[in-house]
């Protein structure tokens, strides 16, 4: 049997004896499916990690991505996952936690990207009232009153294979959780809808992401860059990486971000957040 040891990644969510199945299959990720909708990715080295994924070395993920595509099942067992002929193991566990403590607004006045719904990033976060923008932190007001927030108009808007709203929102969500006074309220996991919730309203990817932000967990790409924030580093080269996840997700994540900061610096005045 063929064992392919991965780099790195998170714990499988899956009891032993679940059974995955191809999702979808990518030049730089593998989507594979439970049946309760959940996805798990191998992602190719270079990209980061997903909080629900494992990094493999280039010639893995070329060759685990033949072997699925000629048996798409996977049986999962002791943290490990099993196909005919071969079994996919984890050598290490990530952090996919941001840190905690004061974070700077990142410096984004140089990077063009686009983003999916408002222009180049250097534009759109000079937009914090934009009716997109405002749609996200209208309902963090709610949710701050102790109100559900209602995020139907945001999730699953704009283009992508996670929309941009979604995006948005992620990177919110990981600004909110290196604040102390919002951990301090306890209630940042009822942020979002449940799972199948969310299933309804965006794509099973975007789910997926959205579904480990509400418990606090983000893109190692994403966590970098807020460890350095935090530490008042060199940030540029970790804007770049994040920048390169997808077509306009980095773009979309990031300006979340600072929608969710200045957002925090509004509502916690004293507490030089951002």
């Amino acid at each position: 049997m063929d064992l392919f040891l991965a780099l790195a990644g998170g714990s499988p969510p899956f009891p032993d004896g679940s059974r995955l199945r191809l999702h979808s299959c990518f030049s730089q990720a593998i989507n594979v499916s439970h049946s309760g909708g959940k996805l798990f990715t191998f992602h190719r080295y270079g990209k980061g990690c997903s909080p629900t994924g494992w990094i493999f070395h280039h010639d893995d993920f070329d060759e685990i991505s033949r072997f699925i595509a000629a048996d798409s099942t996977l049986m999962v067992k002791d943290g490990s996952f099993t196909g005919c002929g071969y079994t996919l193991r984890n050598r290490r566990r990530l952090n996919f936690n941001v840190p905690e403590g004061e974070i700077a607004l990142p410096n984004l006045h140089k990077f063009s990207n686009p983003t999916g719904l408002l222009g180049p990033l250097n534009e759109a976060v000079n937009q914090p009232d934009h009716p997109i923008v405002n749609l996200l932190t209208h309902q963090l007001d709610r949710w701050l009153a102790g109100q559900t927030p209602d995020w139907s108009a945001l999730i699953g808007l704009g283009p992508g294979l996670t929309p941009s709203g979604d995006d948005m929102l992620t990177g919110a969500l990981a600004a909110l959780y290196s604040h102390p006074q919002i951990l301090a309220l306890k209630r940042c996991q009822h942020m979002l809808p449940d799972f199948q919730s969310l299933l309804q309203m965006t794509t099973s990817v975007s789910c997926g992401y959205l579904d480990s932000a509400a418990r606090g967990q983000f893109s190692t790409p994403l966590v970098r860059l807020i460890s350095r924030l935090a530490q008042s580093r060199e940030s540029e080269s970790a804007i770049r990486a994040l920048l390169g996840h997808g077509h306009t997700s980095g773009a979309d994540t990031l300006l979340g971000l600072v929608a969710g900061l200045r957002w925090l610096s509004k509502v916690f005045p004293g507490s030089h957040h951002a």
